[in-house]
């Protein structure tokens, strides 16, 4: 099927139980096998059918081709979408007008107006981001302040998705502005392999930097919980040794802080 405000060919697919739209293009063939597999995120869809109903918006900072977007538009109240990757935004666009919960931001979160966002792989992959990493192309983009973003999303609680490959630890204290608004829960994705790669220095004093700025990330919502959930560790400690003190090459994971129960725990 052929979107008319696009030259990209969609097409549907069942993802966890909700069909979504997806562009057919030969790249994404190896994502969309994992996809059919249930082995794409299978947490993160967990995380968002535990935690979204029609009483929640859901906010994706960093939405990519829009798989969990628009997975979220049939579940929650509404979605706020933000991707700064300029051939992401075509894709997103071209199905916009199927999910018309759904607002899109085309451009990355950050306080400046606007951000010099990098290709490591190439525009469209899940990997563009606004660290000053990889030898690819590389645009200016509209910066979307957190207020900007919540503005958007409206009154009312929300849940908050947040992987922007590696910028987070730059915007420390612009993602605890998150924690000002009515916020069930945040995911937020932590990239300190990019991180560490943006750095200068000896070795050990980028390991040390990289792993400080992690511990502060995962302390960033105390008012939701103490310390967030790891979902593929058995802890923050178990992380911090083994997922970035002791590799030689720091490996990301997802930190989730959820606001006491989820939507599927309070239901009778």
């Amino acid at each position: 099927m052929s979107d008319r405000q696009s030259s990209i060919e969609f097409f549907e697919m069942d993802v966890f139980g909700h069909p979504i739209r997806l562009p057919r293009l030969p790249e994404y063939r190896k994502f969309y096998d994992k996809l059919r597999a249930r082995s794409w995120e299978p947490r993160t869809f967990k995380i968002l059918a535990d935690n979204l109903d029609k009483s929640i918006t859901y906010v994706d900072v960093g939405a990519w081709i829009g798989v969990t977007s628009y997975w979220a538009s049939q579940v929650a109240k509404s979605v706020v979408a933000v991707e700064p990757d300029p051939r992401c935004n075509e894709i997103l666009r071209g199905s916009l007008a199927c999910y018309p919960n759904v607002t899109f931001l085309s451009g990355a979160l950050s306080p400046d107006p606007t951000v010099k966002v990098n290709a490591v792989s190439g525009f469209g992959s899940s990997e563009t981001t606004a660290l000053p990493i990889g030898e690819g192309e590389s645009v200016i983009v509209r910066g979307y302040s957190v207020e900007d973003i919540m503005r958007e999303a409206g009154s009312g609680p929300c849940f908050i998705k947040i992987d922007i490959e590696g910028y987070e630890y730059n915007l420390l204290a612009e993602l605890a502005k998150f924690a000002n608004y009515d916020i069930k829960g945040v995911q937020c994705a932590v990239h300190p392999q990019l991180y560490e790669r943006s750095l200068a220095g000896p070795w050990f004093v980028r390991r040390l930097r990289t792993l400080s700025l992690t511990y502060r990330i995962a302390r960033l919502f105390p008012r939701l919980c103490k310390f967030a959930h790891v979902p593929r560790y058995q802890g923050l400690a178990r992380y911090f040794l083994r997922g970035v003190l002791l590799r030689r090459i720091p490996k990301g994971t997802d930190f989730v802080f959820l606001n006491g129960l989820t939507t599927k725990q309070k239901s009778p």
